[in-house]
């Protein structure tokens, strides 16, 4: 019987991969400049959150992730206020997986090596 901890690894393992799904199917497939952008955020957020399940994580890839996830966010802020046409419906669709990436950095902040 697998332990608590290696069953935990392989959820990790398995948002991880959905992440290079996601990140695969936005650059294979057709649409929309700001769809593109929302697959590519979602893409990132899960892959933080695969990497909340692994036993340890050391300070510099946790700040890789952050600094990549705060570059996304930035990209994407300037990319919703100067293409969209309609403003708050598309700042809005960014809110959901923002929140969600900002709540897993800080979890995973906890759970970061001091060495």
């Amino acid at each position: 019987m697998k332990s608590t901890t290696q069953t935990q690894r392989w959820y990790g393992y398995f948002f991880m991969g959905l992440s290079g799904v996601a990140a695969l199917l936005a650059l294979a497939l057709t649409m929309p400049v700001m769809d593109h952008a929302l697959l590519l955020t979602t893409a990132l957020a899960l892959l933080v959150y695969g990497v909340t399940y692994q036993p340890r994580v050391s300070r510099g890839w946790w700040r890789v992730l952050l600094g990549v996830s705060l570059t996304v966010m930035a990209i994407d802020l300037i990319m919703v206020l100067t293409l969209a046409a309609e403003l708050v419906p598309a700042l809005f669709s960014f809110a959901l997986p923002f929140a969600f990436l900002g709540v897993v950095l800080g979890y995973l902040h906890r759970h970061v090596l001091t060495a």
